[in-house]
C-alpha cells in the first residue's frame, strides 16, 4: 500500500487490482490528475482500505483473489449509501454481461482494457463531475434541511407552545415528515369552559402545515373574547376556504368541555370517531363526524350544529386522527378501530392513554415507515370550573369613595346594543361588548369577571325571556345536553322578541364602576318564585343543578336587581386597579 501525503487536502483515490503492474500505472494516471492513491490487490483488502480511508473514488478489477470485484463493489456501496464515492470498473471483458453485472454489482461505470491515458483522465473527470454535482446537491439539501428544522421549532413555539393546560390534557403526536399535517389546540374560556381542537390537514409535510398558524390564532384570539365554538368553527372554515388551494382541506373536531354545565360540546368534520369514556373506561358516547371537511365549502352547512353530551366529573374525552387507524404493519394490515378501543381502555387503567395508544401502534407496525402522521388527545372532564371570583382588590376602594359607588353621575362613555327577531338567533353580543370595554379601556384580568356577568345576564334574557326555556330541564343527568337541543330548536324558529344591552362607565380613583342593563320583552324573569322553587328543592334534601349562573353574579357584583316584572335586569360591577 501507498499513499501520497504531498498535498493532503487532494481528493484521495483507491485502486484494488491483483496486478502490481496495473495497480502502479492507475497510480501514476491518478497523481497527474491531483490525487492521493491508496492500492490494494484483491477485494477484501479493498473493502477494509475503504472503511478506513473512505476515498472520494475507487477503481476495481473484477477477477481477483480472495473476493471479486463485484462482491467487494456490493460491500463497499452498502456501507456509504448516501454518499456518492464513484466506483468504476478497470477489465479487459469487454460483454454486454460484464456491463450488466458491474452496474448490478453498484459500479457507476466500466472502462475496458486497453484504453489511452487520455481517456482514462476523461473518464475519471467525467464521474468526478458527477461526484461534485452529487456533493453541491448534498450540501444544499443539508442546508434546507437545517432551514425546515428550524422552521418547524418555530412554528412549533407559536402552535404548540401557547397551548393551555398542557400539564393536564394529554397531547401526543408523531409526524411522518418533519412538518406534521396534524395541528393540537387548547385555550381556556374567559368563562371558565376549555376549548380543544385536532386538525388533521390534507397529507403531512410543509404543503400540508400552511394553514396551521393562522387557523391556531384564529382559535385562541376568538376564545379569548368568549365567542361561542360553532362561531369560532364558522371562522375557521371561511378562512381556510379563503387560504387553502382546492386541493387542501382540514379535517376537524373541536370540543368544549364545560365543567360548570356537566357537558362536552363536539363538532366533529371529517375525523375519526370522538370518544367519551366513563370512570371504568367503557365507552360511554362514540361522536361520528356529521359535517364536511373545513375549509371545502365557502360556509358551514346549514344543518351544521353542535352535539351535546352529558359528562361526569372523571369523564375522559379523547380524539384521534386517522393515522392512528390506518396505520400498517409489514403485512399490510390497518390497526384499526378495534385495536384502539383495547388500547385506550388500557391506557385509561394505567393513567396513561396517549402513551399506551401509542406504544400498541408501534408495536403493531413492526417497525414499517410511517405513512400518516398520528395525533392523539386526552382531555379530563374535571377540574375546569375555575369559577371567576370576586376583585378583592375592589373591597379596598377608600372609604372617600365608597359614595360614588351609589351616586348617580354621568358617564364617562356609555355602549347600547339592540337585538330583534332573527338578529337574536344569529348574532352574540358578549364579545362584541368585550370588545368595545377593552377598545376603550385597555386589557385587565377584571375583564374576565365582566364576561361571566354579562354572558350569564343575557343568556338569561334570552333563554327564559325571549325561548321561554324552563331550567328545570337542566335538573337530570342529561339535562343540560337536553336543554342545549330545545335551545338550538327554539332559536331557528326564532322570528320576533327583543333584547337591548346597555353598558355605562364610570372611572373611580382606585378603580372604576360599570352599569350593565339588559332589558327583553320577553315573559320576564321571576326572582323570587325561583329563590322559592331553590328552597324547596333544599328542604327536600335535593340537589338544584340549574341557578349557579345567578348566585354567581350576586356574588361578583356589587349590586344586582331585577325591575319590571323581570324584563330587566341592573347589575354594578365594581373593580380595583
Amino acid at each position: 500500500m501507498n499513499a501520497m501525503v504531498e498535498n493532503p487536502d487532494a481528493k484521495l483515490a483507491l485502486v484494488v487490482d491483483d496486478s502490481e503492474m496495473q495497480c502502479m500505472i492507475l497510480k501514476n494516471l491518478l497523481m497527474e490528475e491531483g490525487y492521493r492513491v491508496l492500492t490494494g490487490n484483491d477485494g477484501a483488502r479493498g473493502v477494509a482500505l475503504y472503511i478506513e480511508h473512505l476515498p472520494d473514488l475507487v477503481l476495481m478489477d473484477i477477477n481477483m483473489p480472495v473476493m471479486d470485484g463485484y462482491e467487494a463493489a456490493k460491500r463497499i456501496k452498502s456501507l456509504s449509501p448516501n454518499s456518492l464515492a464513484p466506483l468504476i470498473f478497470i477489465t479487459s471483458m469487454d460483454s454486454d454481461q460484464a456491463f450488466v453485472d458491474s452496474i448490478e454489482a453498484g459500479g457507476d461505470g466500466i472502462l475496458t482494457r486497453p484504453f489511452s491515458p487520455e481517456v482514462f483522465k476523461a473518464k475519471i473527470k467525467s464521474i468526478q463531475r458527477i461526484s461534485n454535482l452529487y456533493s453541491q446537491v448534498k450540501n444544499l439539501q443539508q442546508e434546507q434541511q437545517q432551514d425546515a428544522e428550524l422552521a418547524e421549532q418555530i412554528m412549533s413555539g407559536v402552535i404548540e407552545a401557547r397551548n393551555f393546560a398542557l400539564d393536564r390534557i394529554g397531547i401526543i403526536k408523531q409526524a411522518a415528515a418533519l412538518f406534521s399535517g396534524d395541528i393540537q389546540l387548547t385555550a381556556l374560556c374567559p368563562g371558565g369552559n376549555v376549548n380543544v381542537l385536532l386538525g388533521d390537514f390534507t397529507g403531512h409535510g410543509l404543503r400540508s402545515s400552511i394553514g396551521a398558524i393562522p387557523l391556531a390564532e384564529t382559535f385562541r384570539v376568538m376564545t379569548k373574547k368568549g365567542f361561542s365554538l360553532l362561531e369560532i368553527i364558522e371562522q375557521i372554515n371561511r378562512q381556510l376556504y379563503e387560504l387553502l388551494p382546492v386541493d387542501l382541506f382540514c379535517c376537524v373536531c373541536c370540543v368544549s368541555i364545560s365543567s360548570h354545565e356537566r357537558s362536552a360540546y363536539v363538532f366533529n368534520a371529517g375525523l375519526p370517531d370522538t370518544y367519551i369514556f366513563n370512570h371504568e373506561g367503557k365507552i360511554k358516547h362514540k361522536i361520528t363526524s356529521n359535517h364536511i371537511p373545513l375549509g371545502v365549502m365557502p360556509n358551514l352547512l346549514p344543518q351544521a350544529q353542535l352535539q351535546v353530551f352529558s359528562v361526569a366529573s372523571n369523564d375522559r374525552v379523547v380524539l384521534i386522527s386517522d393515522g392512528i387507524l390506518e396505520a400498517r404493519n409489514h403485512q399490510g394490515e390497518m390497526y384499526g378501530t378495534r385495536r384502539f378501543e383495547f388500547a385506550a381502555k388500557q391506557g385509561f387503567y394505567h393513567g396513561d392513554i396517549p402513551g399506551k395508544v401509542f406504544d400498541a401502534v408501534d408495536e403493531f407496525c413492526q417497525g414499517r415507515p410511517q405513512e400518516d402522521d398520528l395525533s392523539l388527545i386526552d382531555i379530563p372532564c374535571h377540574g375546569w370550573e375555575q369559577a371567576p371570583a370576586p376583585d378583592e382588590a375592589a373591597q379596598s376602594i377608600a372609604i372617600s369613595e365608597m359614595h360614588d359607588l351609589y351616586l348617580e353621575s354621568e358617564p364617562s362613555w356609555k355602549w347600547q346594543l339592540k337585538l330583534t327577531g332573527q338578529r337574536l338567533a344569529l348574532v352574540n353580543p358578549v364579545p362584541m361588548a368585550m370588545g368595545q370595554i377593552q377598545e376603550i379601556e385597555g386589557n385587565g384580568e377584571h375583564w374576565n369577571n365582566m364576561y361571566s356577568i354579562l354572558t350569564e345576564l343575557y343568556v338569561n334574557a334570552l333563554d327564559h325571556g325571549i325561548l321561554r326555556l324552563n331550567s328545570d330541564l337542566k335538573n337530570s343527568a342529561a339535562g343540560f345536553a337536553h336543554y342545549f337541543m330545545v335551545r338550538e330548536s327554539r332559536l331557528k324558529n326564532l322570528s320576533s322578541g327583543m333584547i337591548d344591552i346597555s353598558l355605562s362607565y364610570h372611572p373611580l380613583q382606585s378603580g372604576g364602576k360599570m352599569i350593565i342593563t339588559i332589558a327583553d320583552d320577553g315573559a320576564g324573569f321571576d326572582l323570587a318564585a325561583f329563590y322559592e322553587h331553590r328552597l324547596k328543592l333544599k328542604q327536600a334534601d335535593k340537589v338544584m343543578l340549574c341557578g349557579r349562573g345567578i348566585d354567581l353574579v350576586h356574588q361578583l357584583c356589587e349590586k344586582l336587581e331585577y325591575l319590571d316584572g323581570g324584563n330587566k335586569v341592573q347589575a354594578t360591577y365594581v373593580w380595583a386597579k
